[in-house]
C-alpha cells in the first residue's frame, strides 16, 4: 500500500514529457523550498495498492511519448 496525497494524470512540470504524477503522503525531508508541505503529515492521504496506481497510469501510456512516464 502507498499513502497517496493526490494524482495528476497529465503533468508537464515534474519531469520530461507528459507524466503521470503521484504525490505521496508522509514526506519527512521538510525541505525549506517544498512546494507541497501539505504532504508532510503521514496520517492524511488515501492508501492505494501499488497495482491500482499502475492500472491507472497505464491508461495514459499513449500520451507519454518517448520522454514521458511516471513521477512519484
Amino acid at each position: 500500500m502507498l499513502r497517496v496525497h493526490s494524482i495528476q494524470s497529465l503533468g508537464t512540470l515534474d519531469g520530461p514529457g507528459v507524466r503521470f504524477v503521484v504525490f505521496v503522503q508522509g514526506c519527512h525531508l521538510r525541505c525549506k523550498c517544498c512546494h507541497n508541505p501539505d504532504t508532510w503529515d503521514s496520517r492524511q492521504g488515501n492508501e492505494l495498492p501499488v497495482e491500482e496506481l499502475v492500472r491507472r497510469a497505464v491508461r495514459y501510456k499513449e500520451y507519454f511519448g518517448a520522454e514521458g512516464g511516471i513521477t512519484l
